[in-house]
């Protein structure tokens, strides 16, 4: 068996994306925030974003999103090495985000700061959420770790920093968990999950460049959203030349 059935390529597109969101909602699943309280006998998902490597491709999820009328919520890097939030950019995709109803996070990456003692993610989750805060004066109330490891993993309190942990032992304990990590179904399969009458309680973790308009291997996706965006930069190279009446040589 090829690599394209055993990590099922073909489910990794944009329009099966959109399938998903419409079985959740047949399905009667209520699209809640970390922030809400919890109701037990609510049908309930956390659906979240964390945004690796494409804004741009979150984008188009927001508003696959906002046209269903769910809200879900994307986690934005502030030490990305794939994207600079604080490029004008970037920051335009954030807020247009925001601006349709969705919730925004803080991707928090401990490796930034080479974290090694629990004690130290109440410091750096503070400064990096006082910096976001005061670009994008959005106030945040959860975040989500960054390229998890056992240490990270077992950093289980409900807050760090004053923000809540989408990886807390509260949210293990009471909700299922699906992501897309890397590209394939890491636990479960996301429509066989959410067409089980047992679960109620469900956090799905999505990943922009894991999803594509055709079908692609997952490295073939993140390396189309990495394309994507340098071929952007480069127009924008030559655009800004162009405005400012100056010489574009080459050869």
């Amino acid at each position: 068996m090829k690599n394209r059935e055993i990590y099922n390529f073909d489910y990794f597109t944009l329009n099966n994306y959109q399938k998903l969101l419409e079985l959740a909602i047949v399905k009667n699943f209520w699209f809640i925030s970390f922030t809400d309280d919890f109701v037990e006998e609510r049908k309930d998902v956390l659906w979240r974003h964390d945004v690796e490597f494409s804004p741009d491709i979150a984008l188009k999820m927001a508003k696959m999103e906002n046209a269903l009328g769910i809200k879900a919520t994307y986690f934005f890097q502030l030490h990305s090495e794939f994207y600079n939030i604080l490029e004008q950019y970037f920051s335009n995709i954030l807020l247009e985000i925001k601006s349709l109803g969705h919730f925004i996070g803080l991707h928090f990456d401990s490796h930034y700061y080479n974290i090694q003692k629990e004690k130290e993610l109440d410091e750096y989750i503070s400064l990096d959420k006082e910096y976001f805060e005061k670009v994008f004066k959005i106030k945040l109330g959860v975040f989500s770790f960054h390229n998890t490891n056992p240490f990270i993993l077992s950093c289980d309190k409900f807050r760090y920093g004053g923000l809540i942990n989408v990886y807390s032992s509260f949210f293990k304990i009471k909700y299922n968990y699906c992501t897309d990590s890397t590209g394939y179904w890491r636990y479960q399969i996301l429509d066989e999950v959410l067409k089980n009458p047992t679960v109620c309680h469900l956090q799905v973790l999505i990943h922009d460049a894991m999803w594509t308009e055709e079908v692609l291997s997952p490295r073939k996706r993140v390396m189309k959203s990495i394309q994507s965006n340098a071929e952007r930069i480069k127009r924008q190279y030559d655009q800004g030349l162009l405005l400012l009446g100056a010489n574009n040589i080459d050869e």
